[in-house]
């Protein structure tokens, strides 16, 4: 039996199943999501931990683009689809990669980020808006004014990483991050003007994904509407794998992979996060499961750093060990 591809690294949907990477299937989440009374979410969970995955899945079954694809045919949403299904327009912010080396470069760094997923937006929906402003609220602004004339219906925002840059600042320039964050700052007026974008039926709906809820604090004034689910019991298992998932990653993946000689291993590495104090069971942080497996399928053996890249800052914030 052909054993498949071990996915670690893929955070591109279209990718991991085109390319017939395993999968583990969490599309039963949009539907659960989808039927909240809140449109307005944020999810926070450490890094690494599949989040970027969720948000590429969620483009492209919301985006009106691909409303021929066949990538969730398999799957749980594709045998149930919602009515919301391939029927926004998605503009998708991603902040990750900033240059945090000082003020000037961390705001010219969200500036850049804003202006380069604005003008994918503009290509792939061929409006004729242009990016015009200095300020990334100006960009903002302008954008959703020009695009209102020719948009014949409503936009899914997705932002992912949204303050990945803020904690890379706030441990070395906590005055900036106060500024930044703070009344008049450039983040939060941002954030204003998706706010006021929600409030004129434009913006439908957001989901944001980030990994602590400083910056969020710091916010909330600012960009009071959104719904913080991170510790929802819901969405305990909406990233990550649960014990049988691994389990059956491993069998699908590895061969003569004893899992039971292993298993003690592999909870004592990979597994101990609970995000709510009711959740009877742990999730696997899934990026270092797939190193793990994906090191073990080249390898033919345990890899000797068993660890890879750590997810780091929030694991003592999320693990609530018993």
């Amino acid at each position: 039996m052909d054993r498949k591809k071990v996915p670690y690294g893929i955070s591109n949907f279209e990718t991991l199943i085109k390319d017939n990477y395993y999968f583990i299937d969490k599309t039963k989440y949009i539907e659960i999501l989808e039927n909240l009374n809140e449109r307005y979410l944020i999810y926070l969970r450490p890094r690494r931990f599949g989040k970027s995955l969720f948000v590429s899945m969620l483009e492209y079954y919301y985006g009106i683009e691909y409303k021929d694809n066949i990538l969730f045919d398999e799957l749980y949403i594709g045998e149930k689809p919602t009515k919301l299904r391939n029927s926004y327009y998605t503009l998708k912010f991603n902040f990750s990669g900033i240059d945090t080396r000082d003020s000037e470069s961390t705001e010219e760094g969200f500036i850049n980020n804003i202006k380069r997923d604005v003008e994918y937006f503009i290509e792939k929906y061929h409006f004729n808006s242009k990016i015009r402003g200095k300020k990334a609220s100006e960009i903002v602004t302008n954008f959703f004014k020009d695009i209102k004339g020719e948009i014949k219906g409503k936009i899914y925002v997705l932002i992912d990483e949204y303050d990945h840059f803020a904690n890379e600042i706030l441990g070395f320039n906590y005055e900036f991050f106060k500024e930044s964050v703070g009344q008049n700052g450039f983040v939060r007026k941002f954030y204003e003007e998706l706010k006021n974008e929600t409030g004129s039926g434009l913006v439908d709906r957001i989901f944001i994904t980030g990994v602590t809820p400083i910056t969020l604090d710091s916010l909330t004034s600012g960009f009071n509407i959104g719904s913080n689910i991170t510790t929802n019991i819901k969405f305990n298992k909406m990233v990550g794998f649960k014990e049988n998932e691994v389990r059956n990653l491993i069998k699908t993946t590895l061969k003569n992979y004893d899992i039971g000689k292993n298993i003690d291993k592999l909870r004592a590495y990979y597994n101990g996060y609970k995000f709510n104090e009711e959740s009877e069971k742990r999730v696997y942080n899934s990026d270092m499961i797939l190193y793990y497996v994906s090191q073990y399928q080249s390898l033919g053996k345990e890899p000797k750093d068993l660890v890879g890249v750590s997810p780091t800052f929030p694991i003592k914030y999320y693990i609530r060990n018993q």
